[in-house]
């Protein structure tokens, strides 16, 4: 008897979209605030060889690097993610025994159980929680910041990787807000690479 194939997610591919997120963040908020008449003379000379290259490096030296804006932009890409992601882990795991209480310690234990270990292949390392609707989510090695290594200084790699912690921090409240919980999802570095997100809710 034939079984329905399993699609699954190249785990490479999808570290290749979550780490492109935020250089495409910046390039559309440069694009966004300059006057219309440069971003044209910038679209007529786009094939020059001295342009660029689009996905280098350069664009970590962006004044808008940890702009309002783009951290903007990055946590809605992840928050739209995270709003996808849930109703598929939500119906591959019907018989979740987490899901079968949906008190908000359960939905924040589904995120740090199943949510993470999909996106980076392990479960938070703590949750907190004073049991008023506040969250602590804390994860002592943060798998995006393996590689990240400003040749400039410590206080470089920090400032450059901020950013990324807008990605899970979007998917956290996209995967609450399936949930219909409303949340302020805020992301820290608390010591390189670990990584915590202190998360406010509507309920308690």
């Amino acid at each position: 008897m034939a079984t329905e194939p399993t699609s699954l997610v190249n785990s490479t591919c999808l570290d290749l979209l979550l780490n492109e997120i935020v250089p495409l963040a910046i390039r559309t908020t440069e694009e966004q605030s300059k006057p219309i008449n440069q971003a044209l003379d910038d679209k007529t000379s786009q094939l020059s060889l001295e342009q660029p290259l689009a996905g280098g490096v350069e664009i970590f030296d962006s004044e808008f690097l940890n702009s309002e804006d783009v951290n903007y932009k990055i946590e809605q890409y992840g928050f739209s993610i995270g709003l996808r992601m849930a109703e598929i882990l939500i119906y591959n795991n019907s018989n979740n025994e987490i899901l079968k209480n949906l008190e908000l310690l359960n939905i924040m234990k589904f995120v740090c159980r199943d949510v993470w270990k999909l996106v980076y292949g392990k479960q938070m390392d703590n949750l907190r929680t004073n049991h008023r609707g506040t969250f602590v989510l804390i994860d002592n090695s943060f798998k995006n910041f393996n590689r990240l290594d400003s040749p400039i200084d410590f206080n470089d790699t920090i400032n450059k990787s901020k950013p990324y912690l807008w990605i899970p921090a979007g998917i956290i409240r996209g995967v609450l807000k399936s949930f219909s919980v409303e949340s302020l999802v805020t992301p820290e570095i608390t010591k390189f690479p670990s990584v915590s997100f202190n998360i406010q809710t509507n309920m308690s």
